[in-house]
């Protein structure tokens, strides 16, 4: 007769049964760990990366070379040409910038627009570069019964006359393989006096002219 023997029950239904080793647990919550702290501190580092043309605003100026020309009054017209000269500094000593869409407006006392918008091409600029960029811009205004046309037509001819320049423009900054957008670039030349003798058709700009930026291009 054989001798029967009692069956054991599967591993998996024993309670009494080892687990899998803990070991296996720990070395695995480990290295989620691990990955999460990996990206957490390149998260960190691409905020500080960032924050540091943060604290480094772009200055801009006019140049000494802006001038007026081709000044003609007449009767019913005055017409002359603006040739802005501006000066665009890229304090940063890591990152390139990228300026799209850039364009001046011209106005006298803040409230007579002088042309309309005069566009500036497209243009990347270096660690610590200074650029210089040209801008034309035709103006054409009728004279009619107003204050700050009478004003203007006044100043002119005396040789002496004073407009404000804004810039405004898009930037992109450059960081690793992509170019990142940032706030637009609005600041403000007010006061930029063109001097040349009464009765001339030709002035130019009495020096260089720093420019203001407003509250968000000072930060970013």
């Amino acid at each position: 007769m054989r001798t029967l023997h009692p069956i054991q029950p599967p591993a998996a239904n024993n309670p009494a049964s080892p687990g899998p080793p803990q070991s296996g647990w720990y070395k695995l919550i480990i290295s989620h760990c691990i990955v999460y702290a990996v990206l957490t501190i390149l998260g960190l580092l691409m905020v500080i990366f960032l924050a540091i043309p943060a604290g480094m605003p772009p200055k801009f100026s006019l140049h000494p070379g802006s001038s007026l020309s081709s000044l003609n009054i007449s009767t019913s017209h005055v017409t002359t040409q603006w040739n802005i000269s501006l000066s665009i500094k890229n304090p940063s000593p890591l990152i390139t910038v990228k300026y799209t869409h850039m364009e001046l407006l011209l106005s006298f006392q803040g409230r007579l627009a002088l042309s309309r918008p005069s566009l500036v091409p497209a243009f990347t600029q270096g660690p610590r570069n200074i650029t210089t960029v040209q801008s034309e811009a035709l103006s054409t205004l009728a004279v009619v019964n107003d204050s700050n046309v009478k004003v203007l037509v006044s100043m002119l001819k005396g040789g002496v006359v004073s407009i404000d320049v804004v810039v405004k423009a898009k930037r992109r900054l450059h960081l690793g393989p992509w170019w990142v957008a940032m706030f637009d670039v609005c600041v403000s030349c007010m006061g930029a006096t063109f001097k040349g003798e009464a009765g001339s058709d030709w002035m130019i700009l009495g020096g260089t002219l720093s420019c203001k930026p407003d509250i968000i291009t000072q930060f970013w």
